[in-house]
């Protein structure tokens, strides 16, 4: 006669994943009570449990070494899947059955390398407009954004400048993992910052070459500033034997262009458009062969008390435009008019910023 207390130890070692002939074979040897497999299952089932299958018993066995409690404490403590199965031995396919068994949630991807370390969160901005309008001229000057993934945004270009890596460095390195270094060619560097794509996509807008709405006339400026920085320049020209102060935006985008020269001219500005290069010019800079596979511009303003009231207004951070800037403050304070008056100072400066470069180079 089968009693309550035997049916409650049979239970239990059923559920402990022991199939009903090793149930009854325990019953046997522990409890001197001796029971037919299929009359323990009537006596199991009249107590509320479910027996399993054929396959579920043959599956549960090859289980038997797996301590089912600790694995769903450990992946409940976001252990990843992929770091259970290094630990324990355990396919990652067995694993991820056990816990769709025991209703447990299982991590995605993302998730789990971020509990294992693998990746980190990148930080999340709210960038200031004026911030948001630099970040995209200085991109859309010389930059390449590519979506890495539905999280990251990647930000690459090659220059022979390394001041201009340097002010890269310094702008993207407080958004995220930035670095540059030279390439197999010398005296060519190759930058790249990965930076939160949430926080940083309106910066993709910028491989259409156009001006968003957003940039309006509270951060024009900031925007012409970060295109300058990019691929613009800041100069004193000799004109017979006056000269000029002159702001120069370079590009092979004529509608672009031709936008900036517009809004420029509606807030009183006069400025001229020439082609520089035409298709298949060649230049070097840095001893590197650059071919140009477009016809190229160049947008320029031409009047001194115009590019002096630009200068004043555009919050570019390129050092050397800066101290080119600051020159041109110099001689207009000066009152000189003849390039033979400060034709040295400017050569100066020009072959200080050459010898700068050529330091940063050999370093």
């Amino acid at each position: 006669m089968i009693t309550n207390g035997i049916v409650k130890v049979a239970c239990e070692r059923y559920k402990a994943g022991n199939s009903l002939k090793e149930t009854a074979k325990f019953l046997d040897r522990n409890h001197n009570f001796k029971v037919h497999p299929n009359t323990l299952g009537y006596h199991l089932k009249k107590a509320g449990l479910t027996l399993r299958s054929d396959i579920e018993c043959i599956v549960l066995r090859t289980r038997k070494h797996i301590d089912i409690q600790k694995l769903l404490e450990n992946y409940s403590n976001k252990i990843p899947i992929r770091e259970l199965s290094r630990n324990s031995k355990i396919a990652r396919g067995t694993i991820r059955k056990i816990l769709v068994e025991n209703g447990i949630s299982i991590m995605d991807s993302r998730s789990a390398q971020l509990a294992m370390g693998y990746i980190k969160e990148k930080k999340k901005f709210n960038l200031p407009l004026q911030e948001k309008a630099y970040l995209y001229g200085l991109v859309l000057g010389d930059l390449t954004p590519v979506r890495k993934s539905n999280y990251t945004l990647k930000l690459i270009t090659h220059s022979t400048h390394r001041t201009f890596m340097d002010l890269l460095q310094r702008t993207f390195e407080k958004y995220g993992p930035t670095t540059y270094k030279e390439t197999k060619n010398q005296n060519m560097f190759r930058f790249q910052s990965h930076v939160d794509l949430d926080s940083f996509l309106f910066l993709l807008d910028s491989k259409k070459e156009i001006i968003p709405d957003w940039i309006n006339s509270d951060n024009f400026f900031d925007f012409l500033a970060g295109f300058i920085d990019s691929d613009g320049s800041v100069i004193v020209r000799k004109t017979d034997k006056w000269f000029q102060y002159v702001i120069r935006f370079f590009g092979q985008n004529l509608d672009l262009l031709n936008e900036i020269k517009r809004r420029l001219e509606i807030l009183g500005y006069n400025l001229s458009i020439h082609k520089n290069h035409k298709i298949g010019d060649k230049s070097y800079n840095n001893d590197i062969l650059f071919k140009y596979n477009k016809d190229y511009y160049v947008l320029e303003t031409f009047k001194k008390t115009q590019t002096l009231d630009l200068l004043n207004k555009l919050p570019i951070r390129h050092p050397e435009k800066i101290a080119k800037r600051e020159l041109i403050y110099k001689i207009n304070k000066s009152g000189f008019v003849h390039w033979q008056n400060i034709e040295k100072e400017v050569k100066e400066l020009k072959s200080k910023i050459k010898q700068t470069v050529l330091q940063k180079t050999i370093l």
